[in-house]
């Protein structure tokens, strides 16, 4: 019985010293699947376009125009575009409400997010502001 003890506690004790090592270095098993191909990816994301912002007066719109006065510190030829395309996309909002196009009146001021498809101005973004609005003549939202 004393020789199963003096050689089994020296075999335990190095079990026991060499097993955190051992488990340490053991990959742990994939159950990722593989990325899509580049061509894949492009397809299912497509690439994120800057947005662009523009400030200024509601000058007239329709269900799929907006066109605004961007005043004259934003005139000139660096200006940014003042008519819009609004889309099914397009989100047009007042404190955090979702309006329609029907909502937007000439003389209130806007902030458009939009991004810019060809030479065409898209808005994916319309927020009515605070300031400029018509006063007396525009009913209040």
């Amino acid at each position: 019985m004393r020789f199963v003890q003096d050689g089994l506690v020296p075999v335990l004790v190095g079990v026991a010293l060499a097993a955190p090592v051992a488990f340490a270095q053991t990959p742990a098993p994939s159950t990722a699947k593989p990325g899509p191909t580049t061509a894949q990816a492009a397809v299912q994301a497509p690439a994120r376009v800057p947005l662009n912002i523009a400030r200024g007066v509601v000058k007239s719109v329709a269900d799929s125009r907006l066109v605004i006065d961007l005043g004259q510190t934003n005139s000139g030829p660096g200006a940014g575009p003042s008519a819009f395309v609004m889309d099914a996309q397009t989100q047009i909002q007042r404190l955090g409400r979702a309006l329609s196009p029907k909502d937007l009146r000439v003389g209130d001021a806007v902030t458009v997010g939009y991004q810019m498809q060809g030479d065409r101005a898209v808005a994916s973004r319309v927020w009515l502001r605070f300031a400029g609005s018509a006063g007396a003549g525009s009913p209040s939202r």
